[in-house]
């Protein structure tokens, strides 16, 4: 019985050199363009690279390329080289949107930003230039004909691509501030995950090889983006445009979406080019021909120094920004619960509270004395304590989200833990007071 392979029709290495003669042209001219120091590309440049790699990479898979020993590294450099644009366009797409993004960060953060960003893309281009001559090298070897046929690059030099002026002003939806509500606490939701993974943290192991899979690996860049991806599709649908996004930090938090979702899809193809490329599940004389043409430390720094630590302090200020967002948006009403027992708001009661507030994002005070103290801050609970414990009080007052009073009253209903354990309805106090 004939296989589907043996049905395959063949063709000769030899009829194969004319297509790929004519099919390369147009990735390896691209890719000459950067052999050019004084040639700054943009945004369009990458789009056009990945198209061009993308259209090489399917005819050569549809060829069998990669089931072939001569074409096998040429296959392979082409892979990586789509690997590098699909990277490099999310850096460059940040980029041209940033203002749109982000307005309102600090100059400090933006200039670090943009400065990191640069250096990281021309890292890339320093690794595409070696993939173009290991091309070039390889296909000249199999007697193709190779040479560069010169391409315009004027729209290519135009950094930043201009905006319309925003004029839009839509109808708002029912439900507009439930949504909103709900989106601020799925950003949060978002940002504590990456906060407890500790994908930004340093680490004392100093190899890429440490760290991917084990730690980082393709699946997690991609979980990272999904949950980014599917926040913002819900921005777009029920805020975008509509009379709430003019409300303050509201707009704000979409570009605080973008941006780490953007660097999450660029880390996905970093960590995807090392895990298939390069890294020592599958040793092969493929794999070592294109280590060598990667600097792994700047590899590395890449991917931790630059990408997850960028996408932690945007998602950080996205936090707080979120937070901003469902204190505006609540309606406070107020509880009055019991103090601890015996000894009152010491540290471990006014963490715990602390702990409560943090996981609600919102807004919630203790008042003494026609004082307010923040329930945030472990300090002014402290503070707080200490004048209940002169007045000789046994109960106090609190305001805020019912949603937060709700959880703080069944951690009074259970002394504070003082005397008992933490109850599953308040579990994640373990994990934040842990982290």
């Amino acid at each position: 019985m004939e296989t589907a392979r043996s049905l395959t029709p063949i063709i000769s290495e030899e009829a194969f050199l004319v297509l790929v003669q004519a099919k390369s042209q147009n990735l390896l001219a691209l890719l000459s363009v950067l052999k050019d120091e004084n040639m700054v590309v943009n945004k369009p440049y990458y789009f056009t690279l990945l198209q061009e790699a993308d259209r090489l990479e399917g005819f050569l898979d549809d060829h069998g390329a990669r089931s072939n020993l001569r074409w096998l590294y040429f296959a392979e450099l082409v892979a990586c080289v789509r690997n590098f644009a699909l990277a490099g366009f999310q850096l460059y797409h940040i980029l041209d949107r940033y203002s749109d993004y982000f307005s309102g960060d600090s100059d400090h953060l933006k200039r670090d930003f943009q400065d990191k960003t640069d250096e990281t893309l021309e890292y890339f281009t320093q690794v595409k230039l070696k993939f173009f001559d290991a091309m070039t090298e390889e296909v000249k070897s199999h007697g193709v004909d190779f040479q560069v046929t010169p391409i315009p690059t004027e729209e290519w030099r135009l950094k930043i691509t201009p905006q319309l002026p925003y004029t839009i002003t839509g109808e708002g939806v029912s439900d507009e501030e439930e949504r909103m509500i709900s989106i601020a606490q799925s950003y949060r939701k978002i940002a504590k995950h990456f906060k407890q993974s500790q994908l930004d943290r340093k680490t004392k192991k100093s190899t890429l090889d440490d760290i991917i899979p084990s730690k980082i690996n393709e699946t997690i860049m991609t979980d990272m983006e999904i949950k980014l991806h599917n926040l913002q599709s819900e921005y777009d649908t029920y805020i975008r445009g509509g009379p709430l996004e003019s409300k303050e930090h509201i707009s704000t938090l979409r570009g605080l979406t973008a941006i780490p979702m953007h660097l999450f899809e660029a880390l996905k193809w970093l960590v995807h080019f090392y895990e298939r490329h390069e890294n020592n599940i599958r040793q092969s004389d493929v794999k070592a021909k294109i280590s060598e043409m990667v600097n792994d430390d700047q590899l590395f720094a890449s991917i931790m120094d630059y990408g997850l630590k960028f996408c932690g302090k945007y998602l950080n200020d996205g936090n707080k920004v979120a937070e901003r967002i469902l204190s505006s948006f609540v309606k406070p009403i107020k509880y009055e619960l019991p103090i601890p027992k015996p000894q009152g708001f010491h540290a471990r009661p006014a963490t715990y509270v602390s702990l409560v507030v943090q996981e609600h994002g919102t807004d919630v005070s203790m008042l003494v004395n026609d004082e307010k103290f923040d329930c945030r801050s472990v300090l002014e609970l402290l503070q707080a304590g200490g004048m209940l414990a002169d007045s000789g009080e046994k109960t106090v007052i609190v305001e805020g989200d019912k949603r937060a009073l709700d959880d703080l009253k069944i951690l009074a209903e259970h002394n504070y833990c003082e005397d008992q354990d933490i109850p599953p309805e308040l579990s994640y106090i373990r994990i934040l007071r842990n982290l």
